[in-house]
């Protein structure tokens, strides 16, 4: 569930005092290569996966939490498989504890996402079913050398991202991941979620689900139209529709009214021809996974 995260320590100094009295983690200053002289900041450090950044001014653990805790249990580093409500709370407990955070913390990016195994290539459904972001094409559509393929779209506040992690694990099932990256504190707030304590709380996860959820049932995934009897001038306007230079060009020629009536429009046919099933499938298993890693009562090895 959780993944990224940024954490700040509002208390700076408290925190270098912290890691260099306890030695928790060894700190690495820059050294003028002219002068000899070892820079007393930025100070950086590496526990596993996390980065850690001390600077005069501020202070800041990053790092994907599902991987801290894979690569701690020995699972590797990876995130594919499942990161349960229990792991969660241990991760933030002791990353609490470690690096005596306290109240004196507050978190300015957030990743949110769910594995779930579907019934075909996760790169069939990236690649032909998820096409836009209401109506919007995707910022990024990369394929990463034959190694994994995902698809991610942008808004100021955050983006929504979908991947394959079957490819660049080797997975014998099929496993799309859905995420929501939040890139803006405010956002993060208006969730309910200010320090890395909330992660730890049930209703704070159940708000990020539902949020992931809105920003999936936003998606235009279609599924394909081989097998299916649709009318010639039906076929042309799912055409257009699914085309999102068509919604470009209609900002400038149609008012906000007549583009939500065509949007819906769009929605209609897309249910007459039942071409809705791969998104139904999305949501309905991110629903069940998240249920399962909310309601589990410790970890489990796979998606």
């Amino acid at each position: 569930m959780i993944d990224y995260v940024k954490i700040f320590a509002s208390e700076k100094q408290r925190l270098e005092n912290h890691l260099v009295n306890n030695k928790v983690i060894q700190l690495v200053s820059p050294f003028n290569i002219e002068t000899g002289e070892i820079m007393e900041y930025p100070k950086r450090g590496k526990d596993f996966n996390l980065d850690i950044s001390l600077t005069k001014q501020s202070s800041y653990i990053k790092g994907s939490l599902h991987k801290y805790h894979n690569i701690r249990n020995d699972k590797g580093d990876q995130n594919y498989d499942d990161f349960s409500y229990p792991d969660i709370v241990s991760e933030v407990k002791d990353l609490l504890v470690k690096y005596d955070l306290d109240d004196s913390n507050y978190l300015t990016n957030l990743e949110f996402g769910l594995n779930i195994v579907v019934s075909k290539d996760p790169q069939l459904i990236i690649d032909n079913n998820v096409l836009m972001n209401n109506c919007k094409a995707p910022n990024k559509n990369l394929k990463f050398s034959g190694r994994g393929d995902y698809k991610e779209f942008h808004t100021d506040s955050h983006w929504i991202k979908v991947y394959n992690k079957s490819k660049p694990f080797k997975q014998d099932c099929y496993i799309l991941r859905l995420e929501l990256k939040i890139i803006k504190k405010v956002y993060i707030n208006k969730l309910g979620v200010f320090k890395l304590e909330d992660l730890a709380d049930k209703n704070t996860l159940r708000r990020l689900y539902f949020d992931l959820n809105s920003k999936i049932e936003g998606l235009v995934i279609v599924d394909e139209f081989e097998g299916k009897t649709i009318p010639l001038r039906h076929l042309n306007r799912l055409n257009e529709y699914m085309n999102p230079n068509y919604w470009i060009r209609l900002k400038s020629r149609k008012t906000s009214n007549q583009i939500y009536k065509l949007k819906k429009d769009f929605k209609l046919l897309l249910d007459k021809y039942q071409l809705l099933e791969t998104k139904k499938e999305i949501l309905l298993k991110i629903e069940i996974k998240f249920l399962e890693l909310l309601l589990a009562s410790g970890s489990k090895k796979v998606a």
